[in-house]
């Protein structure tokens, strides 16, 4: 068998804006806001279903773009690296590949602009759609071109010079689904690691979602970062689309995570890798730090929301964040807001080279 006939690629549709950014830090102010104390936060359980974990990468390029490998390749070096599905994220090209089980596209478009008209060049994939909006377009009117059709974006390398969210801009921005907080082939740009921006968004009560990936574009750069959903049931492009629509996977850097579990009082995380584990709450808070491969987190109330980090011989896992509302110390339900429950995700037929 071939070794790529076992990964299943996505289609995704790369959005990247051009022209002339201040460094985020700058523009965001402080991340964590005193205003946070009088937010209210939502109530949600990304992980209230179990299931088996799979390998993927949402982040990657091809000699259709600015990568060293054929896209044909890119497909076999992932498989061989473990990935279950992976995306092909190429910049001013459409990407296909023959075998696949899903059409696979990837474009890089030019200038974006936020609503008040100031210029920059920050990165999004729209994954799971068939076109992309216009380059000309604000960088809103982009996102909810992809959304319109069923699709998911994801903010890329926010922390990156050059290629850059401000926390003011995801604060102003909607229907995003992720941002990814750690980014292989950015971290000798600026930083690779967006965890702090990521917790500001998360103050504000917004249910984002945080993603790792490669942006590989050579083979020094792949198995730098990626994602692992959880299903429930087969793996196909509908049932990860969705898991990462509600949330049901972590990111990470190598450490792996057996399980994730929250009853409604107490968060569960166990890696067998891992040297301790941490949990984190609004304003990115410190709330506990537990060594070894084990741990549970109890609400206590005032988190508004608590999400994991596991460390292991200087990599990171990051689980997604558990809501669990603005003051109490337990949940009323599993799932009060189910961002998940009204997504389908598209299909495509498989196309030649």
């Amino acid at each position: 068998m071939k070794a790529r006939s076992f990964v299943l690629v996505l289609a995704i549709v790369v959005v990247m804006a051009v022209a002339i950014v201040p460094v985020w830090s700058a523009l965001s102010g402080t991340l964590f806001p005193s205003s946070s104390a009088n937010v209210n936060f939502p109530e949600y359980n990304p992980y209230a279903t179990g299931g088996t974990w799979y390998k993927g990468q949402l982040h990657s390029h091809s000699t259709r773009s600015d990568g060293e490998l054929g896209p044909s390749d890119v497909v076999a070096r992932y498989a061989g690296l473990g990935y279950k599905f992976i995306a092909i994220s190429d910049h001013h090209s459409v990407t296909k590949i023959r075998g696949s089980s899903v059409l696979v596209l990837g474009q890089e478009y030019g200038k974006g602009s936020t609503e008040s008209g100031l210029e920059y060049k920050p990165h999004m994939n729209g994954i799971n759609i068939s076109s992309a909006p216009s380059e000309n377009l604000p960088l809103q009117k982009r996102i909810d071109g992809i959304t319109s059709q069923g699709g998911i974006v994801v903010l890329n390398h926010p922390t990156a010079f050059l290629f850059s969210y401000s926390l003011k801009d995801l604060k102003e921005l909607r229907n995003y689904t992720a941002i990814e907080i750690y980014n292989g082939y950015s971290e000798g740009l600026l930083s690779g690691d967006a965890v702090s921006l990521w917790d500001g968004i998360l103050s504000t009560g917004r249910l984002v979602w945080g993603t790792a990936g490669d942006d590989a574009h050579s083979a020094a750069t792949y198995d730098k970062g990626w994602i692992e959903v959880r299903l429930s049931g087969k793996l196909t492009t509908a049932s990860v689309i969705n898991a990462i629509k509600s949330g049901s996977f972590y990111s990470t850097q190598g450490p792996t995570i057996d399980d994730l579990r929250f009853n409604g009082t107490t968060f569960t995380v166990s890696s067998p890798d891992s040297d301790c584990i941490s949990f984190y709450g609004r304003d990115g808070k410190l709330l506990e730090t537990v060594n070894g491969g084990y741990a549970n987190y109890t609400v206590k109330g005032g988190e508004g929301y608590v999400r994991a980090e596991v460390s292991a011989d200087g990599l990171k896992a990051w689980s997604q964040p558990v809501f669990v509302g603005t003051s109490s110390n337990t949940m009323t339900g599993s799932s009060v807001l189910d961002v998940g429950s009204s997504y389908v995700a598209r299909s495509s037929e498989p196309v030649g080279d």
